[in-house]
């Protein structure tokens, strides 16, 4: 499995359109049930950013966007999943140690 960051980010042409309700009780558990795609956290930036960040666990993107059709996730925003890989001090230090 890898690591996906969504970045949520509101239509511009959105219509008006009224989307079912969201199912995020239901993502929840399936994420915690260790469904194939596995939503596990969210942020939401100050005020003066629309824009919504997701983390996820998947094979791949596509396995994202399905979850998210299905349980109707942010789906009144276009998303952008981007495979990352998660890295910090700890791991730098690590390779810098001798043999």
């Amino acid at each position: 499995m890898a690591l996906y960051l969504v970045i949520h980010t509101p239509n511009e042409t959105a219509d008006e359109t009224v989307n079912a309700p969201s199912r995020m009780l239901d993502l929840a558990r399936a994420s915690a049930e260790g469904a194939s795609s596995r939503w596990i956290k969210t942020w939401s930036p100050d005020l003066h950013d629309d824009r919504i960040f997701s983390l996820w666990e998947a094979e791949n993107a596509a396995d994202i966007t399905t979850a998210m059709t299905k349980y109707g996730f942010l789906d009144h925003m276009a998303a952008q999943p981007l495979r990352v890989q998660e890295w910090g001090p700890e791991d730098v230090l690590k390779a810098a140690e001798p043999g």
